[in-house]
């Protein structure tokens, strides 16, 4: 597997996992604005 490949791939999981994150907080957020 070339470098460049295998750092793309972790590049892709940070990007995938930071988005994700993103998506619980963002829909945490919206659970505690509807229930307050």
């Amino acid at each position: 597997m070339p470098l460049w490949l295998r750092r793309l791939g972790w590049f892709v999981l940070l990007w995938g996992m930071s988005i994700a994150v993103l998506g619980v907080v963002a829909y945490g957020i919206r659970l505690v604005i509807y229930a307050g």
